[in-house]
This record gives structure tokens, sequence and C-alpha cells, in this order.
């Protein structure tokens, strides 16, 4: 689907599980991140997911889940919750469209009302570049990072 139809973005119901399925299974397909296996039905069970419509087409996803920090570290305290963004995937039609950014906002805008005291990530993209761009444009800031070199 292409156009120029409104984004909404609203929390998964179950209805959406074969596209959420579908969507997964592109994002691997596409082979754009490290490691990536397509989720299956028991793992989106158990995130919290949105959903990024366009004309009746679920065009991306969000999900992840509420977790509880078990020890201080510079950047939380025992016992907060944050929220765990497992997976943020657009399809490729329409990415440039703001639509990450809308699914992003939401995520973070249901954790604030749930009182969550963070919003946390790993992200394992090949092409880190344009989504560090992203996530910093968005307000996130890197606290580490992982790096390899194969021999």
């Amino acid at each position: 689907m292409s156009g120029n139809h409104p984004i909404r973005v609203r929390p998964a119901e179950p209805e959406d599980m074969p596209a959420l399925l579908a969507l997964s299974q592109a994002w691997a397909a596409e082979g754009i991140t490290f490691g990536y296996l397509p989720t299956g039905k028991e793992e989106f069970a158990g995130y919290r997911c949105w959903v990024a419509e366009a004309g009746g087409e679920v065009v991306g996803y969000a999900g992840g889940e509420v977790d509880t920090a078990r020890r201080d570290i510079e950047i939380q305290q025992a016992g907060e919750r944050y929220f765990e963004l497992e997976e943020l995937y657009v399809c490729p039609a329409f990415r440039g469209r703001g639509v990450g950014q809308l699914l992003l906002a939401r995520v973070e805008g249901d954790a604030r009302r749930e009182g969550l005291a963070q919003l946390m990530l790993n992200a394992a993209n090949r092409n880190h570049a344009p989504l560090l761009r992203f996530y910093l444009r968005e307000g996130m800031t890197p606290h580490s990072f992982r790096m390899f070199k194969r021999l």
C-alpha cells in the first residue's frame, strides 16, 4: 500500500496478529538487523504492542515489555519500572513519513501516563547511523554500545 492516507497509531488488538506476524517476517526478510528472527505469536502475546495504520492497513508496529530495574545503575534506580522497547518496524513504503516517530511518541506517551520511569531500547541494525539519528532526534540518550570485528 502507498498513498497519502493519514496515519493512525493505536494499541494492537488480537485481530492484528496476522499483520504483526507478516510485518515481523518482512523485517527478517529485509536482513537489516543483525540476528533478527521473526517474532512469533507467543512472543507477541507477551508484548504490549501498538500498530500504525494507513487506509485500514497495518504499516508498522512497536512492541515491548514493562520491566523493573533489579539494581541501581547510573541511569536507573532499583525498583524503577520502565518500558523496554523490543521492536519498532515500519514497512519500507512508509519510511520517511513520520510513522516511526508517531509510534515512538505513542509508546512514550502511554508509558508516561502509566507512571513508568524510562523508555529503554537496544538496537542491532546493520545501518546504525540513520537509526541513531532518529532516536537522538526523539530525545533518547545513548548509555552504552557494543561493537564487534570478525577475526
